[in-house]
């Protein structure tokens, strides 16, 4: 009898009550469940799917890069300062990445995960939004599609002002269709200020922000707003802020906004420019394309009939999302033509946030459909198995020479000849490409940086400072630019040679980098910064 009681306490509704929950759920055929994407199990699968994305392509450039890329350091440089502005870009980003490293520690790991944390949280501010206008299972799906875009792949290491884009784009597209399609104030404040720090971040956001603007006035769902403070409140706060920023820029004589004009020009290659950015972003879609209609066409033809009516009709602001995703992409490229914009392939990471979303509202399926399973399946599958290739191919270190620069050693030795020739911390370093930012970063002093030894690219350090502090000038060996401004500005010290090595590691062969050096003492005379023609801004027009 009591053997009896203990089986019938597991009853057929308890399962069930457990498979509902997802506790105990159903097995399906050689997946395991978690990987069979349900409306139940969705939300469970998108963080497993973002957390492995998390942890794989912070662990790639963790193991296989010995030194992260020039602007990476450059930012880090930057940011110590906090400056209300900067020589080439506005702050958020430098803002963001001194903050986080201060708080978390220095180093190339905490940099990755930074890099990282960026992208987790665009794939959840798409997530976010995919959930408005589709249902679970397409949304995860669109979601997971990102991952064959290359920047959100191996592009995804870097972060940069473009890279940086991506999120902020992601949760201003989110916060505004919330404002438009639920009206509460809170919306409508985020919106502004998300739309200045958006700005903050580069000013590129120029190309997605009048998309909002207008789509509250060419749509009928956007021109109800307009009867309510909402919308002015917005334009309000961003005002606000980009009228503080100008005011910056402007007093403190920064060349961030005039370094538009660099990218302005008369000329057709320049204009061509705009329909290359165009064509390029179309060939980064290339393999998500590729991947949805073949599964999608494939299943087609063999499930010819739908069996089931979950596909969505239009639910929330599909027209919304829809607009969002054409308007940047268009509008660089008819604007930049017109302008005369030397407009870039690599501003296009945020512009292609909702291709997933957009893919799904145009071929809507069934959320029972197995293409959406098989997509969501072959996106985990190109996730686990591109970070490992990369790795054990030696492709993670290509295209850049920067990943095998002995930056590490190079900062210690350079604090370590500093400290035992003037028993003081290193606080100013000057220079030209690479090794200052790379000595900033990995030194135990964090130094400030003179880059390119210009006080207009540096303007937080002044000559007083440099006869206070004193400051440690280091070249590349091939860098002549640099030794003719350090000769230039310091004619009385002689260069010595200094040679630096990185021993291999596991998937690093090892490196070795000649530099010249002097170290000009606190307290001598005050050197004229005004002798040296400042760098060109775009890296282009730059030359050694």
């Amino acid at each position: 009898m009591i053997e009896m009681r203990r089986w019938t306490l597991i009853t057929p509704r308890i399962l069930g009550f457990f498979e509902l929950q997802g506790y105990y759920p159903r097995p399906h055929g050689r997946w395991p469940c978690l990987m069979t994407p349900t409306s139940r199990n969705c939300s469970r699968i998108f963080w497993l799917f973002a957390l492995t994305h998390l942890l794989l392509w912070t662990l790639l450039p963790t193991l296989g890069r010995h030194e992260l890329d020039t602007d990476s350091m450059m930012h880090f440089a930057w940011g110590q300062e906090w400056m209300g502005s900067y020589h080439l870009h506005p702050p958020v980003l430098p803002w963001v990445v001194a903050g986080f490293l201060k708080t978390f520690g220095i180093s190339n790991w905490t940099y990755n995960l930074l890099t990282q944390l960026n992208f987790l949280l665009a794939l959840y501010c798409v997530w976010r939004l995919a959930r408005e206008v589709l249902l679970p299972v397409q949304a995860l799906t669109a979601v997971c599609l990102l991952e064959f875009i290359p920047f959100f792949s191996f592009f995804s290491m870097r972060l940069n002002h473009s890279s940086m884009l991506i999120p902020i784009w992601a949760l201003t597209i989110l916060i505004a269709y919330f404002a438009i399609q639920r009206g509460q104030y809170r919306y409508w404040i985020a919106l502004g200020l998300i739309s200045g720090v958006a700005m903050l971040t580069k000013y590129y956001s120029a190309a997605m922000l009048p998309g909002i603007a207008l789509y509250l006035l060419l749509f009928a769902e956007g021109r109800k707003t307009l009867k309510t403070p909402g919308p002015y409140l917005s334009l309000t706060l961003f005002l606000i802020i980009m009228g503080w920023h100008l005011w910056y820029v402007d007093s403190h004589h920064m060349g961030t906004v005039t370094h538009i004009g660099d990218y302005v020009a008369s000329d057709f290659s320049s204009r061509i420019k705009a329909v290359r950015f165009l064509v390029a972003q179309f060939l980064y879609l290339t393999p998500l394309l590729l991947v949805f209609f073949t599964v999608f066409l494939y299943q087609r033809r063999k499930t010819p009939v739908e069996t089931s009516d979950e596909i969505p009709q239009n639910q929330g602001l599909s027209s919304f999302i829809s607009w969002m995703f054409l308007f940047p992409l268009i509008g660089t490229a008819v604007v930049g033509f017109l302008a005369g914009i030397g407009a870039s392939s690599r501003w296009g990471g945020p512009t292609l946030n909702l291709a997933g979303i957009a893919l799904l509202l145009y071929w809507p399926m069934a959320a029972n459909s197995l293409a959406l399973k098989h997509l969501v399946r072959a996106a985990f599958g190109w996730l686990l198995l591109l970070p490992p290739l990369l790795l054990f191919t030696g492709l993670v270190t290509s295209g850049h020479a920067m990943y095998h620069f002995p930056g590490k050693e190079l900062g210690r030795d350079i604090t370590t000849l500093w400290r035992s020739a003037h028993q003081t911390p290193l606080r100013i370093v000057g220079g030209g490409h690479d090794a200052p930012d790379s000595i900033a970063f990995h030194s135990p002093d964090h130094p400030s940086v003179l880059q390119h030894l210009s006080h207009q690219w540096s303007p937080w350090i002044t000559r007083e400072d440099i006869a206070r502090h004193g400051m440690a000038v280091i070249c590349l060996k091939s860098d002549t630019r640099c030794l003719q401004n350090a000769n230039t500005l310091f004619p009385e010290y002689r260069l010595a040679p200094l040679r630096v090595t990185a021993k291999p590691g596991l998937f690093f062969p090892g490196s070795e980098r000649e530099f010249l050096y002097f170290f000009v003492p606190p307290g001598a005379s005050a050197a004229n910064l005004k002798t040296i023609t400042p760098l060109p801004m775009r890296a282009d027009q730059q030359t050694n």
